[in-house]
């Protein structure tokens, strides 16, 4: 009876699992639900579990940190990740880390996740056979009685123990002398001394094949050449190699069945962020609209409450619109096809300022860009993007009053140049410096710093698909410095990712 964690921290969809789990496996299962970091610790303690189901997001960990210390606990114990929070970037580094299976959690495919389960374990359970089969044949290989024989080059056997004629199904020396044995043996024109020579030899016996490893060693004397050599039994090992081949085989079908998945899965994002764009700005337009007209053509019928309600709708209206235009500019840039080529930063730095000058002109900014800037491996428009969002940032998360300042600069590490952009800004604890390049992670009110907390994450996924590194160094009043790892253009070829 198979044992089974579900982890998750949501016990709605722990019973969902549970109940499609039960009417696939019927009563021959056992399931354990862990909602919490005490219960899986509780339970990695035991190690009476065959599989293990997690979801990614949950409220004390994350599913590959999860994943990490199960294969660290259990390196053979299959995982799969059921998961509605995950992207592709998750999936991948988990299948590098031991993960068995990537579902996506939906109402349609909690059947999926069900015959994912059954096919997991099958596989772990012959990956089990073929592993005690292993073990079993190295232990018979140590016991084994091995043939040992002396023949001449020509195939003539001299003599040999009784393990050698029971290997060749034989009972005399007389018998091995009436066999074609030339096949078995070294063949060289010019033998040279303590040359050795290791085969694998099939042979046809009572209507099935056994087969043979043969050791043997050519010795010279002054009279004539002779082989002594060794015999071994190989055919349950030979068999192993032929079950261990097809398991290959079918792994390397499911793995393109999973690749197909995630492929399936892609489209299915690209379709829904296609309909965000059309299904759901068409009614937000309506209500914009309508608000507007009843601000414009009621408001003298309007007391100051309906008219600053109706404000209201209007300005959330439009930060809803901002909102999704921020989703789809996040989508596409995880899913676009980027050419990578040499980028001059120079000519990007000053398209961006020139794009924000009357923005910076506001603020009464002042920008400066110290030396050169070099050329980068890129993408022109990607750049763009990311210099734009750290360039406002820069600019409007300052103290009120105080003109904003911002250095550009550039400094070379390697194989690599890192860029910097540093502000006079408010500054940033050490304790959000990663959280702050999370998707809608804001560290403010929308009244003190207005924004959609999307800007910082979009720097680095579009850094990430550049094959660069982005961080930040800052400290709470002290301004912020943003850095950016690019790769130098001579270390690549043009190529897309």
């Amino acid at each position: 009876m198979p044992h089974i964690l579900i982890i998750d921290d949501n016990p709605d969809d722990r019973l969902l699992v549970r109940r499609e789990l039960e009417r696939e496996f019927s009563s021959d299962l056992q399931v354990t639900e862990i909602g919490d970091e005490l219960q899986l610790e509780h339970a990695l303690a035991i190690n009476n579990f065959d599989l293990v189901i997690t979801d990614y997001q949950l409220c004390w960990n994350n599913g590959l940190r999860v994943l990490l210390s199960i294969k660290s606990h259990y390196p053979n114990c299959p995982v799969i990740m059921f998961t509605s929070t995950g992207n592709e970037e998750v999936a991948v580094e988990a299948m590098k880390s031991g993960l068995d299976d990537y579902i996506i959690k939906s109402q349609k495919h909690y059947l999926r996740l069900a015959l994912a389960v059954r096919s997991t374990l099958a596989r772990a359970k012959a990956e089990h056979q073929v592993s005690r089969l292993e073990n079993r044949l190295q232990s018979l290989l140590n016991k084994l009685n091995v043939g040992v024989f002396r023949c001449t080059v020509e195939g003539r056997i001299l003599e040999g123990n009784n393990a050698f004629l029971r290997l060749l199904n034989i009972e005399t020396i007389l018998q091995a002398q009436m066999l074609d044995l030339r096949q078995l043996f070294w063949q060289h024109e010019n033998p040279v001394e303590q040359q050795s020579f290791i085969t694998e030899i099939a042979l046809h016996q009572d209507g099935g094949i056994k087969w043979i490893q043969l050791s043997q060693t050519l010795i010279t004397t002054e009279d004539e050449p002779f082989i002594e050599g060794l015999i071994e039994d190989i055919t349950q090992r030979k068999e192993a190699e032929t079950a261990l081949q097809k398991l290959n085989e079918k792994l390397e079908v499911r793995v393109i069945e999973r690749t197909a998945d995630l492929q399936d899965v892609i489209e299915q994002l690209k379709m829904f962020a296609d309909s965000v764009s059309h299904d759901l700005r068409a009614p937000l337009r309506s209500i914009q609209g309508f608000a507007e007209a009843l601000l414009e053509d009621y408001i003298s019928s309007l007391d100051t409450k309906a008219q600053n309600y109706l404000t209201r709708i209007v300005s959330a209206a439009e930060l809803t619109n901002i909102l999704i235009e921020n989703l789809l500019e996040y989508s596409k840039l995880s899913r676009t096809q980027l050419q990578l080529e040499a980028v001059n930063l120079n000519t990007i730095v000053s398209q961006v300022l020139a794009q924000m000058e009357e923005e910076l002109r506001h603020k009464q900014a002042e920008v400066h860009v110290i030396d050169t800037l070099p050329n980068v491996l890129g993408h022109y428009n990607t750049c763009v993007q990311i210099f734009t969002n750290l360039l406002s940032n820069a600019i409007k998360f300052v103290t009120p009053n105080v003109k904003p300042k911002v250095i550009i600069r550039a400094e070379t590490n390697q194989d690599s140049f890192i860029l910097w952009v540093e502000d006079n800004g408010i500054g940033i604890k050490p304790q959000y410096h990663e959280k702050i390049f999370a998707v809608f992670e804001r560290l403010h009110g929308i009244e003190s710093y207005p924004g959609t907390g999307i800007g910082l994450a979009m720097v680095r996924k579009g850094v990430e698909r550049m094959r660069g590194e982005c961080g930040v160094e800052s400290q709470l009043g002290q301004g912020s410095k943003f850095w950016i790892k690019f790769k130098i253009p001579d270390f690549f070829k043009k190529s897309e990712i």
